[in-house]
């Protein structure tokens, strides 16, 4: 590549206050007040250092020529720059320093040493009850608290999970908080799933080893809260009454909870335990690189290599690991779609003679309300999750894809 010379690469170029972290082969750099960041190599970042500094574009170029024998595209490198927004524009204010964010005091009280031990306590009393009482281990017959009212037996086992999700995504934030990150919640979909995702992108400047943390942060908070849901039914009598009702209540979302934690095993669709191994294998990736790699090992099997999608943009790692896990990805899917056809769709078809079967029995006013909440309850998940995958699929049609930060930063440097 060869320096294209420009008036304007003769002034400096101003850059807004920007993070390094280096870690390996890559150093990660960006802007933390709005959590944009790229991977360089070394000599990309000592180039945006020299930038950064006030160094000229075309000094810096010739800089970088002398320093490692080849010549750089700076046009380029701008580019690059400009795309994950590091660049100040024309009438564009130099971004400030980032400051405490909110609840930082309250994350790190949150995961303070005095809190692990009560935490600590805490499940190990929950431990004690279960061996004393079994009846308070977890088990799917916790699920149904009640037969008098399939709105109320579906409130508990569905809405009744909503809390302690938010607590899980809270503890997540908390975590990243704790850390100074600033975090945002969305509704998103993984397979034939809903799920709340809490972004934390700040955390590819933050250094691996405090990264595990906020990622588990939210199993964490998930064993806490079936802990505290049994020692809650553990003080309460069983029986026909209130008192009854409210025990087996907190067991059926105890219950529920066990399910969500048994769920992030399910790494391939992207679960904290997804993250939490690409952070420990040394990945940035993963799941794009895997895809990927499968789609390309396709099309070259139909002979199509138009359609190969270009490799030089994964990191070597990813390349490395997706290898197997290439492999891994697909079969983990295939075993949810023998789950959707064999449990899944049979529970939905169960549960609406079930529902139609009552209705036959009773057509009063209160009767239907109830059949028709409670089949509303059960079915709002599938059909949301389809029209997600819906709206994802005419944005794909409608929008060319881009080109990743990271991808870009990689080719840049």
């Amino acid at each position: 590549m060869t320096t294209t010379p420009s008036p304007d690469f003769d002034r400096p170029v101003r850059l807004h206050p920007l993070t390094y972290l280096e870690e390996g082969e890559e150093v990660t750099v960006g802007r933390a007040d709005i959590d944009s960041y790229g991977l360089f190599p070394p000599d990309g970042a000592e180039l945006l250092r020299r930038l950064e500094a006030g160094t000229p574009p075309n000094a810096a170029a010739r800089w970088y020529t002398e320093q490692y024998g080849e010549q750089l595209d700076m046009a380029e490198f701008l580019e690059v720059l400009e795309e994950l927004e590091l660049v100040v524009r024309d009438g564009e204010q130099v971004a400030a320093p980032t400051g405490p964010v909110r609840w930082q005091r309250l994350g790190a009280a949150v995961f303070s040493p005095a809190a692990w031990a009560v935490y600590g306590v805490l499940v190990a009393a929950a431990l004690v009850a279960m061996v004393r009482q079994p009846d308070l281990a977890p088990h799917y017959q916790n699920l149904f608290f009640t037969h008098s009212s399939l709105v109320l037996l579906t409130l508990g086992i569905v809405l009744g999970q909503v809390p302690w999700i938010l607590l899980h995504e809270a503890a997540h934030a908390l975590a990243g908080r704790r850390l100074g990150l600033n975090s945002t919640l969305s509704i998103n979909r993984r397979f034939y799933y809903v799920v709340f995702v809490t972004a934390l992108d700040g955390l590819v400047a933050v250094p691996r080893r405090k990264r595990y943390l906020p990622m588990l942060a939210g199993m964490i908070t998930d064993v806490l809260v079936i802990s505290a849901l049994t020692l809650g039914a553990a003080v309460l009598p069983d029986g026909s009454g209130a008192t009854g009702v409210l025990r087996r209540l907190l067991l059926s979302m105890a219950f529920a909870v066990v399910l969500r934690l048994v769920w992030q095993f399910y790494f391939f669709l992207r679960t904290d335990l997804y993250y939490l191994a690409i952070t420990v294998l040394g990945c940035n990736d993963l799941q794009t690189t895997a895809r990927q790699m499968l789609r390309n090992r396709l099309m070259r099997l139909l002979r199509m290599p138009g359609r190969v999608v270009d490799e030089s943009g994964w990191g070597e790692r990813d390349r490395q690991v997706a290898r197997w896990y290439s492999w891994l990805m697909p079969a983990g899917y295939v075993f949810l779609t023998v789950t959707l056809l064999t449990a899944a769709i049979p529970t939905g078809i169960r549960l609406t003679e079930v529902a139609v079967h009552k209705l036959g029995t009773d057509f009063s006013p209160a009767n239907v309300a109830d059949v028709l909440t409670f089949l509303v309850l059960n079915f709002w998940e599938p059909v949301l999750a389809a029209y997600l995958a819906l709206r994802a699929w005419r944005r794909g049609r409608t929008k060319a894809p881009a080109t990743t930060a990271k991808e870009t930063a990689h080719a840049a440097g």
